[in-house]
């Protein structure tokens, strides 16, 4: 039974990727976009030697989303896109904390909570709650928190978001729903977007033209840009 299965496995996923593949993981690194940009930033010019490793595995986990997406595995791909969200945060406190993540990597304790990260950021980053609701106001993503609706799925929290998997070839899941997943990266890109910019906002000079372009498009007024940057 389990020989079969297998087999089916394989085959759901090789007609998938066929047929659907290329185009789905060429759309996931469109969606990507903003947080390449970032990512290319941040490990040229904002590597501290702690915990740099952590900007080196988000990186992997835009390649693992895409090649997941590739394959037709949704559920899996959603575990990626969320990971992005805990990998970020972490390197925002621990990048500068290196008694800590010397603690974590020896013990596997002390790893930071997303909401204690957040208190760090508010207390450490002038402006940066304000800062962060103002881009809330102005998102261009449908979801304003989309950490929360993947943790839904991912912790089976409602009907809606139960695994309903019968046989290995179910994991296969049909190309709209892939194609829904895909933009689940613009989601937490610009989700992780808007809370860099509230961390270097003080920097914005220096940032990538594409990044700053993609910032000064969502503004709605000449006051919310003056307010942001106050």
């Amino acid at each position: 039974m389990h020989t079969q299965q297998a087999k089916d496995l394989r085959t759901a996923a090789y007609n998938f990727s066929e047929m659907n593949g290329a185009r789905l993981s060429s759309l996931l690194e469109e969606k990507a976009a903003l947080l390449l940009s970032w990512l290319d930033h941040l490990s040229k010019y904002k590597r501290t030697g702690t915990a740099d490793s952590l900007l080196d595995a988000l990186s992997s986990l835009v390649i693992e989303s895409a090649g997941l997406l590739s394959l037709g595995l949704v559920r899996p791909t959603i575990f990626s896109l969320r990971g992005q969200v805990d990998l970020l945060l972490a390197w925002l406190y621990f990048k500068d904390h290196r008694v800590e993540w010397i603690h974590v990597n020896d013990t596997g304790d002390g790893f930071k909570l997303k909401k204690e990260i957040f208190s760090y950021l508010d207390q450490h980053y002038p402006r940066f709650g304000s800062r962060f609701g103002i881009l809330k106001d102005i998102k261009t993503r449908g979801e304003a928190d989309p950490y929360r609706m993947l943790s839904a799925h991912i912790h089976a929290q409602s009907d809606p978001v139960l695994p309903r998997t019968e046989c290995f070839s179910d994991l296969v899941r049909a190309v709209d729903i892939a194609n829904e997943c895909a933009g689940g990266q613009f989601e937490i890109g610009e989700y992780l977007n808007d809370i860099l910019l509230g961390v270097y906002a003080h920097d914005f000079v220096s940032l990538p033209r594409f990044i700053q372009e993609s910032l000064i498009s969502r503004f709605k007024s000449p006051e919310q840009r003056k307010s942001f940057f106050q």
